[in-house]
């Protein structure tokens, strides 16, 4: 925490110093759940007339302060929610370190400059601050000077007025809608009213330029000028609008309906304002208000509807002049302004579909409305904007005709499905003729009549008697889905060509009979039912066979003839076939007839028993199924044009693959088949079986037909690697072949996710040897099997996951826990918006969800076991439910396969989840170093750079600098890929692979400090890893140098020199960004330069130059006399030394010992008395020498050269006297005397000198023993007391 801390502390000295930009614009509060609250909302910010958000990155109280403060709100209260933003929209202000006595937002510390902070939360904050805001006109609802109303808890409330300084149509349009009056009519003159009180209030101005979907005037607001002198005055266009929905035949009863925002919803009137809502609706003047299941029904006297009528004033459907009935009374509306939306409203209300086509006639007439204008919203023409009155002056009328009054049929063919097209328009059928008709047209028309889905048109000159004739013009390119869409004005000329189309249904051969394939033949055309002749010349085995074949049910068993049994009602022709005939129809119908073909009907047998399959549908080993036997066939008896006709047969288009897989030896039950001549299907071969046990290879087909694709099972629907189904095997898709936006529709189509959206990069690793490295279809193609080239490649050698790809199709939708967690949270649903709107997000319903739901999400999620789930209350927010449920019934490959048609959804509550784990995100240092998830390393082969400001951003260390590449190969490492939505690094997918490229290192902003070479100055240097580098020369502006400054505790900025003249290795980092930014550390870049450059503060110190360089010196002769000197100083010591100890060795010689022999080493044997005497240790006084240079004047001492000191201590220093190794108090230097009288002095043979180093573990010791007179213990001297105190 302390470190957290420290890093807050090192942003504040980046701040803002003031907000100087001039593209920073207005900060206000938006509430798209309550509109009336400008002082509760969300933070949107404005920068170069931009919207943005605020991010809550650091958010404290003192931000809210300055909120509520700059949106003229008073102070927060109630704390702050989070909310949801839409996706892909900017954030202006992140990271802010509010102080609280700013005056805007713009000018906390913190935020590193304008969309900077990488900010992919869904949520900010939503702020609640005191005042309440009422904003109305004066003294009408929609017409008067706008007043504002400020009331907060604890304060008188005080009013204003809004000035008219700056207001403009586009604020007079916003306030009128804000009231609920719909669009601004005009600005009026201050004179029309008088403000008695303009001049004793408060006053403000209203400027919404540069404010998106301005949704209350507060956010407008601004302190007005002094040059504020009266109101604005406006007027709105009309009150509230208001509709009855639900009643057809009378428009003025119905549910009551109000609209806001162009959209009509149900509302909760007053009932006292029953009466009121009538008379705006030109209903009558009283009504009566009642509610039922689907809100409140009003009732008012009038009945109204909208009709329409031809020219006698005959009610017509969907076609005639538009003319309105009161009260059984029909009026005229007037043309006045007509439009098209008048006239699709028309049609709209009266269910007759779109109007093809509307012109105003010429009539002076009296009307009951004029002046419609209607948005297509409204329930009904009468609930349009219009001028209601009666006796309206018209000069002219409306005439409409709706889709809803066409219909088509095909005449004079073979079948209802085949002839020439009539049209019926305005109540008459009337033929088509056309001059520009396509293929496409004539689909249209086919799909309508229910014939097919494709028809032919053939060409007919018109019949000269047929004058009633209608042209059809449909714009040639354009998609229609109803033929009416192509009727015109235009009559068109009776050069055009006659309408003849043949749809693909129009055949109507069958058989009749209980069991398939056997039974009377019969033909059905002309709405008429004929039967075919059994006729002895024209029913044989050939035609039989023919048929049987055009049924698809093999050659005829047997066929016979039917007595007619005087059933005379029956219609039955004979029909000569030729061999080139292929079906019946084309067989030439005989006029003149023998007697016994009318008494006969043809009926046939067909077999239909050989099949001929492959043992996995459209790919695997060919299978021969006949009545007594079932087996495979060998290879070398079959034929590439074999495998073709097969996958034709059975549906598996009729083109093959190559194939990859070595199937080996096994038994055969044929050997080869044969075609005959009459044959038209493998089933129908001579077949040649194999007497012997035949062990060969069996033929293998893999029909183009046997290819599917898939998205790879993951936690999105309709996006992610495509895998193609290719020999059992799902193999995956090379970009190149999704290059072609017909391929990528193609699959999505074949999967029902709709159309391509985009192509997306492919996740994971690659774990396969073959790919679909081409791919060519044609458009509209539904089915990767139907496209005409598909090329299957084995890879050789390493293929980069770069080089395959995924697609996202409009159908795409993805899971993901939200909102602080990764692992708990409410269950999102993101997916692709309508019409390439942006993404949609819902939240998931509780609904039937349960442990096995929660389980199969958490595996997908890579977040552990299921935990819990909870209920959530559910509010409208600016987001929807799900309109799906899940149901794990079985074991899934993911959450998506457990999605079930959802028919009612709880409105109440939404789905929260909670998963065992989390993952744990970790840099191996603070803000920087090796990146881990749940302590295994992540592969840099798909990582990209906005990935890594995810990381930082989630660890608190502000943006990214960079990542880089570290570490071998791995086999066990993270491939992580995330979407737009994800926010933290683990929301984002991962997959465990191998790993050819090396792990994510990351280095974050929050590692960042600098320093100079000098005090303030010098070379710049950046750490934000374990080293320091040395800056390029930065490029930056001159705030960020000041506060470059600041960070290092140094005064303002001074200036950049030139390249230092400081040789260094080349440069790979430089401090480049815009002027916008106001963090130096969010500009460090990897960018290489030759050298550093010097930047200095105020109080830079320069290094004192250096003196003038001189060729150096020859070290040599410096060597030799340091090394004299030491040999000289050594000799110096030992000789002071060895005069040293000469000394004390004189000093230590007995009285009556001579020089000589104590040098010499000779010593006479000391015998027990002496020892004893001399082990209690007596020192002599100095009397008792003195007494024996008198007793033995032969002997002379010079102890000239010694010292008092050194007379009266002892002989050898204290601590250097030992006595035998059992008495430990000689080793602490105390000399005690020995039973036997003789003392033992033990001389150190190096003395400590503060010069001499000396080592008392390898010190060698002497030990000496004197000789002298044993004393009688009753005559031992005592030494002097001064003598002793010294000792």
């Amino acid at each position: 925490m302390m470190w957290f801390l420290l890093l807050l502390h090192s942003l504040a000295h980046f701040g803002p110093a003031s907000s100087s930009d001039p593209k920073q614009g207005k900060i206000i509060l938006r509430n798209l759940q309550n509109k009336d609250s400008p002082c509760k909302g969300h933070v949107e910010a404005y920068y170069g007339n931009e919207k943005g958000y605020v991010g809550d990155k650091y958010w404290t109280k003192t931000t809210e302060e300055v909120v509520c403060r700059s949106t003229h709100c008073g102070k927060p209260e109630n704390g702050t929610n989070d909310v949801y933003r839409p996706l892909n929209t900017k954030v202006w202000l992140n990271e802010l370190q509010c102080q609280g006595n700013e005056r805007s937002l713009w000018d906390c510390d913190g935020w590193p400059g304008p969309e900077v902070s990488f900010y992919k939360k869904p949520t900010v904050k939503m702020v609640t601050c005191s005042n309440k805001i009422k904003i109305n006109l004066k003294p009408h609802k929609c017409e008067g000077a706008v007043e504002y109303t400020v009331q907060s808890t604890g304060q008188p409330k005080r009013t204003g007025y809004i000035c008219s300084n700056g207001f403009g149509n586009e604020e007079a349009n916003m306030l009128c809608k804000n009231f609920g009056c719909g669009g601004v009519a005009e600005i009026l003159r201050s004179e029309w009213i008088h403000l008695e009180d303009f001049q004793n209030v408060e006053r403000m101005e209203i400027n919404c330029s540069g404010i998106a979907n301005v949704t209350h005037p507060w956010q407008c607001v601004q302190s007005a000028s002094p040059s504020c002198k009266s109101p604005v005055l406006i007027r709105c266009k009309g009150h509230d609008r208001v509709q009855l929905t639900g009643e057809g035949s009378n428009v003025c009863s119905g549910q009551l309906e109000m609209e806001k925002d162009r959209k009509w919803k149900s509302i909760e009137p007053k009932r006292s304002t029953s009466d009121k809502l009538c008379q705006q609706m030109h209903c009558g003047d009283s009504g009566n208000l009642t509610k039922d299941d689907q809100g409140y029904h009003l009732t008012c006297p009038d009945r109204v509807s909208v009709v329409l009528t031809n020219d006698r004033n005959s009610e017509t459907k969907c076609y005639g002049r538009v003319r309105i009935k009161v009260n059984n009374s029909i009026k005229t509306t007037c043309g006045t302004d007509w439009t098209s939306k008048n006239a699709d409203m028309v049609c709209k209300e009266l269910h007759c579909g779109k109007a093809i086509s509307y012109k105003s006639l010429s009539q002076d007439t009296s009307g009951i409305l004029d002046h419609v204008e209607c948005t297509g919203s409204e329930s009904s023409l009468w609930h349009c904007r219009a001028k209601h009155q009666n006796n309206i002056r018209c000069s002219s009328v409306p005439y409409v005709v709706c889709s809803g009054s066409v219909n088509v049929k095909l005449v004079d063919g073979p079948g209802r499905c085949a002839g020439s097209l009539k049209v019926q328009h305005e109540d008459q059928w009337k033929t088509a003729i056309s001059d520009k008709w396509e293929e496409t047209f004539s689909a249209v028309l086919c799909k309508q009549l229910k014939c097919g889905d494709s028809g032919k048109k053939s060409s007919k000159t018109l019949d000269k008697g047929i004058s009633d004739f209608l042209t059809l013009s449909c714009k040639k390119g354009t998609q229609i889905s109803d033929i009416s869409e192509c009727i015109t004005d235009n009559k068109g000329t009776q050069d055009y060509d006659q309408v003849e189309i043949t749809c693909e249904k129009h055949t109507v051969i069958f058989l009749e009979e209980s069991k398939p394939c056997s039974g009377t033949v019969g033909i059905e055309y002309r709405n008429k039912t004929h039967w075919l002749s059994g006729s002895n010349q024209t029913w044989n085995q050939n035609v039989a066979n023919m048929i049987c074949q055009e049924l698809h049910c093999g050659n005829a068993s047997k066929f016979s003839s039917k007595p007619l049994k005087n059933q005379t009602s029956l219609l039955v022709e004979s029909r000569t076939c030729s061999s080139s005939n292929k079906s019946l129809l084309q067989c030439d119908i005989m006029e003149g007839h023998e007697s016994d073909s009318n008494q006969t009907l043809a009926y046939v047998d067909c077999e239909g028993n050989i099949t001929v399959t492959l043992t996995h549908g459209c790919w695997g080993i060919v299978n021969i199924s006949t009545a007594s036997k079932q087996g495979y066939v060998s290879k070398d008896a079959w034929t590439e044009a074999m495998s073709v006709q097969l996958c034709k047969e059975l549906a598996c288009q009729d083109k093959t693959l190559p194939t990859h897989k070595g199937l080996g030896e096994t038994i055969l039950t044929f050997k080869s088949l044969h075609a005959l001549r009459t044959a038209s299907k493998l089933s129908q071969h001579t077949l040649v079986d194999a007497n012997t046990m035949l062990r060969k290879e069996p033929a293998y087909v893999v029909c183009k037909g046997s290819i599917k694709p898939r998205f790879k099972p993951s936690r999105d629907k309709c996006s992610g690697n495509v895998e193609v189904f290719y020999e059992g095997s799902w193999i995956p898709v090379h970009k190149d072949a999704l290059e072609n936006i017909d391929n990528q529709n193609t699959i999505c189509e074949e999967l029902n996710c709709g159309k391509a959206v985009t192509r997306i990069d492919y996740s994971g690793p690659l774990e396969v040897n073959h790919l679909i490295r081409r791919l060519q279809c044609q458009k509209n193609t539904n089915s990767l099997a139907t496209c005409q080239d598909v090329v299957v490649e084995k890879i050789e050698g390493t293929l980069q996951t770069s080089n395959l790809t995924g697609l996202k199709c409009s159908e795409w939708s993805t899971m993901v826990l939200e909102v602080e967690h990764s692992c708990k949270g409410e269950v999102v649903v993101y997916s692709e918006g309508v019409n390439n709107q942006e993404t949609k997000r819902s939240f998931v319903s509780s609904h039937g969800w349960r442990e096995a739901e929660g389980e199969r999400l958490c595996m997908d999620l890579k977040c552990g076991k299921y935990k819990l789930i909870e209920n959530r209350i559910f509010s409208a927010e600016a987001n929807s439910l799900w309109s799906q449920s899940f149901n794990c019934s079985s074991k899934p490959e993911s959450i998506w396969q457990c999605e079930k048609k959802q028919t009612a959804i709880s409105q109440e509550n939404k789905l929260f989840l909670e998963c065992e784990d989390e993952p744990e995100v970790v840099l191996s240092e603070k803000c920087t170093g090796k990146l881990t998830i749940n302590g295994s390393p992540v592969c840099s082969s798909q990582w990209k750079t906005e990935y890594s400001h995810r990381v930082c951003q989630q660890l608190n260390c502000g943006n990214a600098i960079y990542f880089q590449q570290s570490g071998p190969p791995s086999t066990d490492s993270y491939h992580v890929n995330c979407d737009e939505h994800n926010y933290l690094i683990g929301q984002c997918k991962r997959v465990r692979g191998k790993c050819n490229s090396g792990f994510v290192s990351i280095s974050c902003v929050g590692s960042v400090s600098f320093k100079t070479s000098e005090k303030c100055g010098g070379v710049l240097s950046i750490k934000y890893g374990k080293l320091p580098e040395e800056v390029c020369e930065p490029s930056i502006s001159t705030e960020l140098s000041n506060k470059l400054c600041q960070s290092l505790k140094c005064g303002p900025f001074e200036k950049i020199k030139g390249p230092s003249n400081q040789q260094t290795p080349k440069m790979q980092t430089s401090l480049a960004c815009p002027s916008y930014y106001k963090d130096p550390r969010y500009c460090a870049k990897r960018e290489s330069c030759p050298s550093p450059s010097i930047f200095t503060c105020k109080g830079y110190q320069p290094p004192t130059p250096p003196p003038s360089t001189q060729p150096p010196a020859n070290p040599v002769p410096y060597i030799v006399g340091v090394l004299i000197l030491l040999i000289l100083v050594v000799l110096i010591v030992i000789f002071v030394r060895y005069q040293i100890n000469r000394r004390n060795r004189k000093s230590m010689v007995p009285s009556d010992m001579e020089e000589a022999d104590w040098d010499s080493g000779e010593y006479e044997d000391v015998d027990k008395d002496e020892m004893e005497s001399f082990g209690r240790g007596r020192f002599r006084s100095e009397s008792e020498v003195q007494g024996e240079k008198d007793m033995d004047s032969n002997r002379s001492y010079n102890y000239d050269d010694i010292d008092e000191v050194t007379e009266a201590q002892p002989l050898t220093p204290q601590g250097s006297m030992v006595r035998a190794t059992e008495d430990e108090d000689m080793h602490e230097g105390n000399v005690k005397p020995s039973d036997d009288g003789v003392t033992y002095e033990v001389e150190d043979s190096q003395e400590n000198y503060d010069d001499i180093d000396t080592n008392p573990e390898n010190s060698e010791t002497t030990a000496e023993v004197h000789d002298g007179p044993k004393p009688a213990p009753e005559g031992d001297a005592a030494a002097p007391k001064d003598q002793i105190q010294k000792d």
